[in-house]
Formats: structure tokens, C-alpha cells, sequence
């Protein structure tokens, strides 16, 4: 089976800093992989590289057969990231509601106005999605009425809508409350249940653990292990593996 993600030779600098060494990836399709690893070890540039947030310094990276150079500019060149961002979903660690719409307004924006999806037909998506991560029961409310969880679950329903074939997660529940991270996470197995492509960088061990097929660390813009949840949490290979695992097993990560 051809991977629904490929990245190879991906490099990426922020001036003299060099954040992303040289790093290639497949992804299956329907896989669900965890990126773990310590605060400033590329995680997060990694992820916003894959949807060109961040461009990438040069390597390439194709989604679902769309293929794009790093480093690239030019008119076809922001036609490819055009397209390629159309395959990918992401939710990120701050919600980035729209807080002057709805929640219906904040789920049909992007498919209405990205996609120039029929207008009804984007609603009864964005209820279909909203219904499916529980919050179909305040579609009519602002984002400044609703809590921390309940605004990350309409952020996941928002992304399903545009329909993506990817779905990336930027440590969707760091910004929450204790309480209120089991409800993300929850929602998060299901849509993983579901049969959705997920890349989730992620402090949730817990998480990794039981949702995972596989789970990649990272350390200084490396990929530095990648196995099954079980077999890295049991024999990590590399010392820097297990010394992060061991802090999460002492509560210190």
C-alpha cells in the first residue's frame, strides 16, 4: 500500500538554527502515530512543515499524491500548498476560533469559503461533525461562552468538515485544564476509531499508548526511534527514549 504521507529529506532553518535535520517519513494510510518528545526537540515545526505553515528549507513532502518542494516559490508553487493543505486537517494547542461567529459560522467557514462548498450542504456537515464530537447542542453559541474542552472538540469537528484525508494534532490538549483533558482525548480515539489518518504530537502518554500504532520520538530535529507503542514503552532503544519515559512515569514530563 502507498503512504499517505512521505516526507523525505526535510530540512528547515530558522536563520542559522537548524530545526529539522534531514528527516524522512512514511505514514499509512489509516495509521494513528504519536510524535513524542522534549519541548524544543522539532515536534511542532515538524508538523506545521507537513501543511507548509512553516516552508520547509528544502525536502519535500506529498500528501495523498499531492507533491511539493520545500524552499520553492512562484505561482505553481503556492497552488501545490493550496492543494496539499486541502488533504490535511489540523487542531491546534489554541483553538483559533473565530470568537465574533457561532460555532455553526466557525465550522462552515472553511468549506464555504476554501472549497466553495453549497452552503446547506457545508451545514449539514458541520452538524453531522459537531454531533459526532458531542457539541451539536451548542452550534448557536460563541466560542467566549464555551470551555477550554468544549472549544478544542468544535476545533476537531471544524477541521472534519473540510473533509481532510490527513488529520494533525499540535498538542491538542496542552492548553487545557486537567479536568478537561480526558473529553479531547476521548473524541480524539473516536476519530481515530473512525478510520482517520492522525499525526498527534503529544505529551499524553496514556494516549500514545492505547491509540497509537506507532510512536516516533524526536530529539534535536531527529527522528531518533520509531516502533509500536508497546515495544517502545517497554524496551526503548535509545537513552534519550527512555530517559522521557521515565520522567513521565516519575510525573515530571
Amino acid at each position: 500500500m502507498a503512504p499517505i504521507v512521505k516526507i523525505t529529506n526535510l530540512d528547515k532553518y530558522f536563520g542559522r538554527l537548524h530545526v529539522i535535520k534531514n528527516i524522512s517519513l512514511e505514514i499509512q494510510p489509516r495509521q494513528v502515530v504519536c510524535l513524542i518528545g522534549r519541548s524544543g526537540s522539532g515536534k511542532s515545526t515538524l508538523l506545521r512543515c507537513i501543511n507548509f505553515l512553516e516552508e520547509p528549507s528544502h525536502g519535500t513532502i506529498e500528501v495523498d499524491g499531492i507533491k511539493v518542494e520545500g524552499g520553492e516559490k512562484g505561482r505553481e508553487h503556492r497552488q501545490q500548498v493550496h492543494d496539499l493543505r486541502l488533504k490535511t486537517g489540523m487542531v491546534f494547542q489554541e483553538f483559533n476560533l473565530f470568537p465574533h461567529m457561532s460555532v455553526l459560522q466557525n465550522v462552515i467557514e472553511g468549506p464555504v469559503t476554501v472549497k466553495g462548498m453549497d452552503r446547506n450542504q457545508a451545514i449539514a456537515l458541520a452538524e453531522e461533525n459537531l454531533d459526532s464530537v458531542g457539541m451539536l447542542f451548542k452550534k448557536d453559541e460563541y466560542p467566549n461562552r464555551l470551555s477550554g474542552g468544549q472549544k478544542q472538540r468544535i476545533a476537531i469537528a471544524r477541521a472534519l468538515t473540510m473533509q481532510p484525508k490527513v488529520m494533525l494534532f499540535d498538542e491538542p490538549t496542552s492548553a487545557l485544564d486537567p479536568e478537561l483533558i480526558g473529553e479531547v482525548l476521548n473524541v480524539m480515539k473516536k476519530v481515530a476509531k473512525d478510520g482517520m489518518t492522525m499525526l498527534v504530537v503529544t505529551h499524553e502518554m496514556g494516549f500514545a499508548r492505547e491509540v497509537a500504532d506507532r510512536v516516533i520520538v524526536m530529539a534535536d530535529g531527529e527522528l531518533i526511534e520509531d516502533a509500536k507503542p508497546e515495544e517502545l514503552f517497554r524496551n526503548p532503544k535509545d537513552p534519550r527514549t527512555k530517559a522521557l519515559i521515565d520522567r513521565y512515569r516519575t510525573g515530571e514530563g
